[in-house]
C-alpha cells in the first residue's frame, strides 16, 4: 500500500514539474532587437546595404551570433533574441575600415537602437588630450627600478573618426605618447580598437582609429635610477588640458619645471605628493625631477653581496594596484572595458613595423633639421613604396 502511494506521489510531482516547466513563466525569454544605422558626420550620406552583427553573452560567455544586412534607410531587425537576466549584447557593423559598436545589457531601452557611424580624416587636429596623469606608487631599493603608471583621457572632438595614414608623403599624423630612453616592460591598454603599436624615438605610438567622442588610455613600465634620482624629460605631442605628477610620499619627492605643487591626495596606499600643470600646447615639454628614491644602506648591500643573499625578485605590491584602481575612480573612466593594444591587428595586417618605424624616425630627423628636404622627400617616397608593396592600408576616404 506504502509503496503505491508512493508511486502516485511521484507521477503527480512530475507531471506538476512539466507543467510549471510548459508555463509561461518558465519559458525561456525572447526579445526582438530593432535598430537603425545612423551616419555621424554632419551632411553625409546615411549608410546603406551595411552588414550588422548581433553577439549575445550570458554572464561573460559567448551564446551566439548574427548576421543582418540593413535596409536603405538603415533599419535593421533581429528577432527572437534569447532574453533574460545576465544577458548582454553587443551590436557592430564595418564602415570606412572601422568597426563602430553598440553595447548594452539586459534589458535594452525601449526605443530603437541607433548604431552610429561616421566618415573617416587623415588629420588629428581634432583630438585632444582631456587629462593626462603620471603615478609612481612603487619603487625598490635593491633593483632601483620604479614602476610608472601613466593614465590618458583622449577626446576627438570632431564628427570624423581619426585614421592614421602612414602612407602620406609628409610627417605621421599619428598618436605619439612619451617615454623615457631607459624605459623597459611597457604594457598598454585601451578602450579604444585594437590596432598596432610601434616605437617612435624614445617612445611610442598607436596606429588605431579613434571616433568621436572620450576614450581611455593607460601604460605602466618599468624605469631605473640611480644615487635616489631620475629625471624625465616629458613631452606632449597632442598637448594636455591637464597634466597631473602624482608621487607616494614614503618613496622621495619630485619637482618639475612649470608644475605647481597642490593639495596632496589620499589613497589606499598612502599619502601621494601631487604637481599639476594645465593648457599644455602640443609639442610642450616638461622637466620632471625624482629625488630621494629609495636606496639600499651599506649593509645590505653586504649582505646582497654574500652568498646566498636574497634573490634579486621584484613584483609591483598589492596595495599600488589599489592605488591604480583608486586612480581610475578619481578620473572618472567613463568606459569600463580597456582591450589590450596588440602589436598587430586587422587594420594592418602585412605591415612590417619596421619599415613604419623607419619613417617614424626619417620624420623625426628631418623636424630635427639633421636632413635637407630633398633628402627626406627622396627616402620617405622610398619608404612608402615599400610599406604599400607590404599591403599598407588604403587612404581614409
Amino acid at each position: 500500500m506504502i509503496r503505491g502511494v508512493t508511486r502516485v506521489f511521484l507521477g503527480m510531482t512530475l507531471i506538476l514539474g512539466l507543467l510549471l516547466l510548459a508555463s509561461p513563466g518558465y519559458a525561456q525569454e525572447t526579445i526582438d532587437i530593432e535598430g537603425q544605422v545612423l551616419n555621424g558626420t554632419l551632411d553625409a550620406d546615411a549608410p546603406q546595404g551595411l552588414t550588422v552583427t548581433l553577439e549575445v553573452f550570458k554572464s561573460g560567455e559567448s551564446l551566439e551570433t548574427r548576421e543582418t544586412v540593413a535596409d536603405d534607410q538603415g533599419h535593421f531587425l533581429f528577432a527572437g533574441v534569447v532574453g533574460g537576466e545576465n544577458h548582454g549584447y553587443i551590436i557592430s557593423a564595418e564602415y570606412g575600415g572601422v568597426t563602430y559598436t553598440y553595447e548594452s545589457d539586459y534589458p535594452l531601452p525601449s526605443e530603437p537602437v541607433d548604431l552610429v557611424v561616421y566618415e573617416s580624416t587623415s588629420s588629428s587636429e581634432a583630438i585632444r588630450v582631456a587629462g593626462h596623469t603620471l603615478m609612481v606608487g612603487w619603487a625598490e631599493s635593491k633593483s632601483r627600478l620604479m614602476t610608472v603608471f601613466e593614465l590618458v583621457s583622449l577626446e576627438n572632438t570632431g564628427d570624423r573618426t581619426f585614421v592614421p595614414d602612414i602612407t602620406t608623403g609628409g610627417p605621421m599624423d599619428i598618436l605619439r605618447f612619451s617615454l623615457p630612453t631607459t624605459a623597459s616592460e611597457l604594457d598598454v591598454r585601451s578602450s579604444l580598437q585594437e590596432g598596432q603599436l610601434i616605437q617612435v624615438g624614445a617612445g611610442f605610438a598607436l596606429l588605431v582609429p579613434v571616433p568621436p567622442g572620450g576614450h581611455e588610455l593607460h601604460y605602466t613600465f618599468v624605469v631605473p635610477y640611480e644615487d635616489g634620482k631620475m629625471p624625465f624629460t616629458h613631452s606632449f605631442p597632442l598637448g594636455a588640458d591637464v597634466f597631473r605628477v602624482l608621487l607616494l610620499q614614503d618613496l622621495g619627492q619630485v619637482s618639475g619645471t612649470g608644475l605647481q605643487e597642490v593639495e596632496p591626495l589620499l589613497f589606499e596606499d598612502g599619502i601621494y605628493q601631487q604637481l599639476v600643470a594645465e593648457g599644455l600646447e602640443a609639442g610642450a615639454k616638461l622637466t620632471l625631477e625624482f629625488t630621494g628614491l629609495p636606496q639600499q644602506s651599506s649593509w645590505q648591500r653586504w649582505r646582497d653581496a654574500m652568498p646566498g643573499g636574497d634573490l634579486a625578485l621584484w613584483a609591483v605590491p598589492g596595495v599600488f594596484g589599489l592605488a591604480l584602481l583608486a586612480l581610475l575612480a578619481y578620473v572618472l573612466l567613463r568606459r569600463g572595458k580597456l582591450a589590450r593594444t596588440r602589436s598587430s591587428a586587422r587594420e594592418g595586417e602585412g605591415q612590417d613595423p619596421a619599415t613604419i618605424e623607419d619613417m617614424a624616425r626619417l620624420d623625426d630627423q628631418f623636424q630635427r633639421g639633421e636632413l635637407g628636404r630633398e633628402e627626406y622627400l627622396q627616402r620617405r617616397r622610398e619608404l612608402r613604396e615599400k610599406l604599400l608593396r607590404q599591403g599598407g592600408p588604403p587612404a581614409p576616404p
